[in-house]
C-alpha cells in the first residue's frame, strides 16, 4: 500500500511564515488612547508638594499604557519620601474614558506625616583651612533642623561641600552624607562626614590636537599653570574660554585624579580644529512697498589669518533697486531708473591682546543706499528726486570676559567692551538735486564720535535657547562730541533686562521675558524736533525749514526707534512712535504742510506718502514669551509686546503701550532658530486715553491683505527676538 506524500518541515515553515504574515497584515494596527490630562489630589487637600514637579517626573504622558501607569504609581511614592513623606501612598488611580481614544488619569495620594530633620553631625571640619570652614558650614546651613528632612537638600549639600573643597584646592576630596531615618519617630540624623585628602596643584599640562593653530594663544587662554593651586572651577572656565576662540570644533579637558597620593594632578587638553577659511556666495531679492531690489552676497572669513587665532571678515552685498517698481496695492508700474546700492562689511579680532584674555577689535563699514518712499498715485517718477545716503563708520575696540563665581553651578559671565567710535553720513542725489543743492535744503555731512561702554552680566545656561533659570543684564552707554570732535554732541543710554524661569522642567516649557529702556540727551540739536521746546512747536508747521531739517539729519544717525521682528513684532520695521513729514523725503509736487489757509491740520490728516517713522529721544520696550516644544526641532512661542517711542526727552509714557499680541513658530538650524512671528496690535490698547494718538501714529504701519480689520505683521529672522 503506497503512502501519503510526506511534506518536508521546510515547506511547513514557508506555510506558517506566510499564513502569520497574513494574519498581522491584515489586522488593523493597535493604537493606545491618548491621555488627556493626568491630575493629582492629596488627601485632605494638604498640597504638601508641587504638583508640576511630580506630573513632570511621569513617564506617563501623551499615550495610556497600564504597565508604564503601574510604574509611574511607584515614582509617585519615591518622590513623596525623597521629601520626606516616607508613609506616602497612592491610594486610589482612576483611568477615566471619555471616549474610545481618550483617557482623564486621577491619583489620590495619602502623604503620611512627615519626618522631621532631628539632627546634623558633620565630621572633618577641623581639618578644613580657615579659608574653606566657612563655605562648608554655609552649605551645612541649608539642612535646617527641626525642619522637613529632604533627600535632594541633603544631596545639594554633598555636593556643594565637594565642590567647595575641590575649588578650594583639594583634587580628592569626597564628601558622605548618610541620613538614619527613625519612622516610629517620624525623625531623621544626619552624618556628613568630609575626607579633603591632601592639598593638589595642577600638574603638566599637555595639549593634543594642534595642527595649524599655534599653541601660544592657546596656552594663553587656558591660564592653567602647572604648580598652580588646583581649582575645578578654573578647569571649566578653561574649556569655555578656548572654545570662546571660534577656532575649535570641540574642546575636551581630562584631568588624572587616579593617584590620590600625588598632589600635581596632570592635565589634559584635547582640542579638535575646525574649518577655519570659509567663502560664501549668495543672493537675494525683495518685492514690497517701497522697491523691488535685488543683491548678491559675498564673503570670505579666516579664524587663524596670519596665525595666532587671529580673525578676519570682509563682506559685501552689492545690489540695485528698481525705480519706482513696487508692490502697495496699486498697478506696479515700470522701471525707470536703477539705483546701485551696497554694503560692504570688515571685521578683525586680536585675541590675547595686552594679556591673555582680552581680545582687540576692529570693525569698518561703507553702505550706500537710496531713501525710498510709497510715491502718490499718478505721480510722474521722473521728477520724483531722490535723495541717497553714504554712511562710513568704524570702531576700535575691545573686550574682556571674566568668568565670576558660578550661582547654584551656573557659570556666571561678566563681558567689558570700551571701545570708541566714529560715523559719518554723506547725503547725496540719484536724481533731481533741490534747488541750490542739498546744503541750502539743510542737509550737510553729519559726523559722530564718541567712545562707547558696553557691559553684559549673564547668568542664563544657554546663550542660544535660554531654558533655565537665567539672567541677561545688558548696558550701552555713549558720549558724542565734545572733546571727540564731530558734529553731533549728545548722551546716550540703553539698559536691558531679560529674565527666564521654566514653566515646565519635563515637557521644557520656558517663560522669558525682556525689557528695555533708551534715553538720548541731545546737547547741540534738536530743539526744532522736541515738542516740549519753543523752537518745536514754531517749527512743527514747516518740516521743510533747513533747521527742522538739519536736526532730523542728525537725530537719524542716533535716534531710537521701535517696531520689528526684534522689537515690537505687530508693528513693521521703525512702525512705533511719532510718524509725520521729513522735509527732504518729502515727494515732489506732494502738499505736506501742517498748515492749510493760515490754520494748523494734524499729521492724521496728510497724505500718507508725506509719512515717515521720526524717531525719538525716549523709548521703553518690553515682551513677554512662553516657549513650548511642538515636535522635533519644531517649537511654538506665544508672545506679547509693548513699546512706545516719543521724541520728549527723558518722558517715558507707559500709557501708549501700541501692545501687540500673536504666535510663532521655530525650525532650529545649525545657525539657530528660524523664526515666523504673527503680530497683532489689539484694538484699543495702542494708547489709552487718546484715540487720536492711535491713529495718528499707527495708520502708517499697514495691515494684513490690506483688510482694515487685521492690524497685523509678519516677521521671518533668525535667532530668539531675545
Amino acid at each position: 500500500m503506497a503512502g501519503a506524500p510526506r511534506r518536508s518541515k521546510h515547506h511547513l515553515l514557508v506555510v506558517l511564515g506566510l499564513t502569520l504574515a497574513l494574519a498581522f497584515g491584515c489586522a488593523a494596527p493597535a493604537t493606545r488612547p491618548l491621555v488627556t490630562s493626568i491630575t493629582l489630589h492629596e488627601q485632605n487637600d494638604a498640597h504638601v508638594v508641587d504638583d508640576s514637579a511630580v506630573l513632570d517626573g511621569l513617564a506617563t504622558s501623551e499615550e495610556y499604557d497600564p504597565n508604564l501607569l503601574s510604574r509611574d504609581l511607584e515614582r509617585v511614592e519615591r518622590f513623596y519620601r525623597a521629601r520626606g513623606y516616607y508613609e506616602a501612598k497612592v491610594t486610589a488611580a482612576r483611568v477615566l474614558e471619555p471616549d474610545a481614544r481618550h483617557v482623564r488619569i486621577e491619583l489620590r495620594v495619602t502623604p503620611g506625616e512627615p519626618v522631621i530633620l532631628r539632627s546634623v553631625e558633620p565630621h572633618g571640619i577641623a581639618d578644613l583651612p580657615s579659608d574653606l570652614t566657612g563655605e562648608v558650614v554655609t552649605a551645612l546651613g541649608h539642612l535646617k533642623v527641626g525642619k522637613l528632612f529632604d533627600e535632594a537638600s541633603l544631596d545639594e549639600t554633598k555636593s556643594e561641600i565637594e565642590d567647595a573643597l575641590q575649588n578650594g584646592g583639594f583634587p580628592y576630596a569626597k564628601v558622605d552624607a548618610k541620613a538614619h531615618v527613625d519612622l516610629t519617630k517620624h525623625s531623621a540624623d544626619v552624618t556628613v562626614s568630609i575626607t579633603p585628602g591632601i592639598a593638589g596643584t595642577f600638574g603638566e599640562v599637555r595639549i593634543i590636537g594642534l595642527n595649524k593653530i599655534p599653541e601660544k594663544p592657546v596656552r594663553d587662554n587656558l591660564r592653567i599653570v602647572q604648580g598652580r593651586r588646583y581649582s575645578r572651577t578654573r578647569l571649566s572656565d578653561a574649556q569655555r574660554t578656548v572654545l570662546d576662540l571660534g577656532v575649535f570644533s570641540s574642546v575636551e579637558i581630562h584631568q588624572d585624579l587616579t593617584h590620590p597620593e600625588q598632589s600635581a594632578v596632570p592635565i589634559q587638553v584635547v582640542v579638535r580644529e575646525g574649518q577655519l577659511r570659509t567663502i560664501r556666495l549668495g543672493g537675494g531679492a525683495g518685492f514690497d512697498v517701497l522697491s523691488l531690489n535685488a543683491h548678491l552676497r559675498m564673503g570670505w572669513e579666516h579664524l587663524n589669518f596670519l596665525g595666532g587665532t587671529r580673525y578676519f571678515s570682509i563682506n559685501a552685498l552689492p545690489g540695485v533697486a528698481l525705480f519706482p517698481t513696487r508692490l502697495d496695492g496699486n498697478t506696479p508700474v515700470a522701471p525707470t531708473r536703477v539705483l546701485l546700492q551696497n554694503s560692504l562689511q570688515a571685521s578683525f579680532r586680536q585675541p590675547s591682546f595686552i594679556e591673555g584674555r582680552t581680545t582687540g577689535t576692529i570693525d569698518a563699514r561703507y553702505d550706500v543706499k537710496p531713501f525710498l518712499y510709497p510715491l502718490p498715485a499718478g505721480t510722474n517718477p521722473n521728477t520724483e528726486r531722490i535723495i541717497g545716503l553714504q554712511t562710513v563708520s568704524t570702531k576700535f575696540g575691545v573686550e574682556r570676559k571674566f568668568r565670576l563665581h558660578p550661582v547654584r553651578g551656573r557659570p556666571v559671565t561678566l563681558t567689558v567692551s570700551p571701545s570708541y567710535n566714529w560715523q559719518a553720513n554723506f547725503p547725496f542725489t540719484y536724481q533731481n538735486e533741490p534747488p541750490g543743492g542739498l546744503q541750502a535744503s539743510g542737509l550737510e555731512n553729519v559726523r559722530v564720535s564718541f567712545p562707547a561702554l558696553l557691559t553684559i552680566l549673564d547668568f542664563r545656561d544657554d546663550p542660544v535657547e535660554p531654558r533655565s533659570w537665567g539672567v541677561y543684564l545688558q548696558n550701552t552707554v555713549e558720549a558724542a562730541g565734545g572733546i571727540f570732535g564731530g558734529t553731533v554732541s549728545d548722551v546716550k543710554v540703553q539698559p536691558e533686562l531679560r529674565a527666564y524661569a521654566p514653566i515646565s522642567v519635563r515637557h521644557k516649557v520656558t517663560l522669558a521675558t525682556r525689557v528695555t529702556l533708551g534715553f538720548l540727551f541731545p546737547r547741540n540739536y534738536g530743539d526744532t524736533l522736541n515738542p516740549r521746546t519753543a523752537e518745536g512747536q514754531a517749527s512743527a508747521l514747516d518740516p521743510l525749514a533747513p533747521s527742522v531739517v538739519s536736526d532730523q539729519e542728525r537725530l537719524l544717525l542716533r535716534a531710537f526707534y521701535s517696531g520689528g521682528p526684534n522689537s515690537n513684532r505687530g508693528y513693521p520695521l521703525r512702525g512705533v512712535g511719532p510718524h509725520g513729514p521729513v522735509g527732504f523725503l518729502i515727494p515732489t509736487g506732494a502738499d505736506c504742510s501742517l498748515e492749510r489757509d493760515g490754520m494748523p491740520i494734524s499729521v492724521a490728516a496728510l497724505n500718507s506718502a508725506c509719512i515717515r517713522p521720526l524717531g525719538g529721544f525716549t523709548l521703553w520696550e518690553g515682551s513677554l514669551e512662553l516657549r513650548f516644544p511642538i515636535s522635533g526641532a519644531i517649537s511654538g512661542i506665544a508672545f506679547a509686546d509693548a513699546s512706545d517711542v516719543t521724541r520728549d526727552v527723558g518722558h517715558v509714557r507707559f500709557t501708549v503701550p501700541h501692545l501687540s499680541v500673536g504666535p510663532g513658530l521655530r525650525y532650529m538650524t545649525p545657525v539657530g532658530p528660524l523664526r515666523l512671528d504673527l503680530g497683532y496690535r489689539v484694538p484699543g490698547a495702542q494708547a489709552f486715553g487718546d484715540t487720536q494718538l492711535a491713529v495718528s501714529e499707527g495708520r502708517e504701519t499697514g495691515t494684513l491683505f490690506g483688510v482694515k480689520w487685521l492690524p497685523v505683521a509678519i516677521n521671518l529672522a533668525i535667532g530668539e527676538a531675545f
